[in-house]
C-alpha cells in the first residue's frame, strides 16, 4: 500500500532524466577513473583516439594535477572521479524513488545535482580552453568529460522542474562566477610561463668583476 502511494507521488517526475543522468555519470567515472589509474601507474597506456600523444602532452601538462604536495602529486583527473561518482549517487536514490518527490529532500538533491554540474561544465570549459590556447594538444578524454558535464547540466535542468527560474538562474551565475575566478587563479598558478618571469631584487648589487686592476688604480682607490 504504501509503496503504491509512493509511486503516484513520483508519478509526475520525468523519468529519463534521471536515467540518462546515471548513465552519463558512469560514462564519466570510466572516462575519469581510467585517468586516474593511468596517473598512479596502474594502466600503462590508453589509447586515444586522435593526434599521436595528444592525451599525453595534455594530461602529462602542468594542468594535468590539481596540486603537489611532498611529491605527491593529485591528478585533476581524481576531482573528476569524484564529481562523477557524486553525480552517479545522487541520480541513483533519485531513479530508485527512495525520496518522494514532495520532500525537500528531493529538491535538495536536484540543487545538488545543478550545482554541481554547472560548476563542472563551466570548469570543463576553462580546462578546453587551455588545451587549445596554452597546451596546443588535443585530448579525447578531456573533450568527452566536457561534454558529459555539459549533457548532464542539461538534463539537470530539465528533470529538476524548479518552479523559480529566476532561483535557478542567480544560483548557477554564482556558480558560475565563482568556478571561473577560482579556475583562472590555479591555472595562472601552474602556468609554466609563470616560471620563466625573473623578479628583479630591490637592493643594490656590485657587478661583477672581470679585470685586474693596476697599481697606480690600487693606490687611488686607496687613498679615497
Amino acid at each position: 500500500m504504501a509503496l503504491n502511494i509512493l509511486k503516484r507521488k513520483n508519478n509526475n517526475d520525468l523519468k529519463w532524466p534521471k536515467i540518462l543522468i546515471a548513465v552519463l555519470s558512469t560514462v564519466g567515472i570510466v572516462d575519469t577513473g581510467s585517468i586516474t589509474l593511468k596517473n598512479f601507474g596502474i594502466l600503462h597506456s590508453l589509447s586515444c583516439p586522435g593526434l599521436q600523444n595528444g592525451c599525453e602532452t595534455v594530461l602529462n601538462s602542468p594542468w594535468g594535477k590539481l596540486f603537489e604536495f611532498n611529491q605527491i602529486i593529485i591528478p585533476l583527473s581524481l576531482a573528476g572521479f569524484i564529481v562523477y561518482l557524486s553525480i552517479l549517487f545522487s541520480s541513483l536514490i533519485l531513479n530508485l524513488n527512495l525520496i518522494s518527490s514532495r520532500q525537500k529532500a528531493n529538491r535538495f538533491i536536484w540543487w545538488f545535482l545543478y550545482s554541481i554540474s554547472c560548476a563542472s561544465s563551466v570548469f570543463s570549459f576553462l580546462l578546453l580552453n587551455i588545451m587549445v590556447s596554452k597546451i596546443e594538444a588535443f585530448c579525447f578524454f578531456c573533450l568527452l568529460s566536457a561534454i558529459l558535464s555539459f549533457s548532464i547540466f542539461i538534463l539537470t535542468i530539465i528533470g529538476a522542474r524548479f518552479e523559480n527560474r529566476g532561483t535557478m538562474l542567480y544560483r548557477g551565475i554564482i556558480i558560475a562566477f565563482t568556478v571561473l575566478i577560482g579556475g583562472l587563479i590555479w591555472s595562472n598558478q601552474v602556468d609554466p610561463a609563470k616560471a620563466n618571469i625573473v623578479s628583479v631584487p630591490n637592493e643594490k648589487v656590485s657587478p661583477p668583476i672581470t679585470t685586474q686592476s693596476s697599481l697606480e688604480q690600487v693606490n687611488f682607490a686607496k687613498f679615497l
